[in-house]
């Protein structure tokens, strides 16, 4: 009986460590031309216009936004320096809200296409 233990958790060790080398080896590297590109690119205008909107479209989902808001398409997009970082900035303005402070919401994305938030403008 104590062999037949013995010969089961040799035998689990030994799985587990195959089952790891295998693991740490396929993943391990980075540039084993396995279709992985872990540089970052930056995006295009057009691909940040179509992620703010789409990212507005959720909005309106999750009932964050006004349904007008739905027809309503970017004004600017622009790369703008705030702090110590580049973001891609979208504005969009929706005159059929009443409250003025809530008629201009501004995206915020990162250069490389990552939504980081919306904001109305303040003025």
């Amino acid at each position: 009986m104590k062999h037949l233990i013995k010969t089961s958790i040799i035998t689990t060790g030994l799985t587990l460590t195959v089952l790891m080398a295998e693991t740490c080896q396929s993943h391990g590297g980075h540039n084993h031309g396995h279709g992985h590109d872990h540089a970052k690119k930056e995006i295009s205008q057009s691909s940040v216009q179509t992620r703010a909107k789409a990212y507005l479209l959720q909005l309106i989902k999750d009932k964050k936004l006004d349904k007008s808001w739905a027809d309503i398409n970017s004004t600017q997009v622009k790369k703008e320096e705030l702090g110590d970082n580049k973001e891609w900035i979208v504005n969009f303005n929706n005159t059929k809200i009443k409250e003025k402070q809530k008629q201009k919401l501004y995206i915020f994305l990162s250069l490389y296409g990552k939504i980081i938030g919306s904001t109305y403008a303040s003025k």
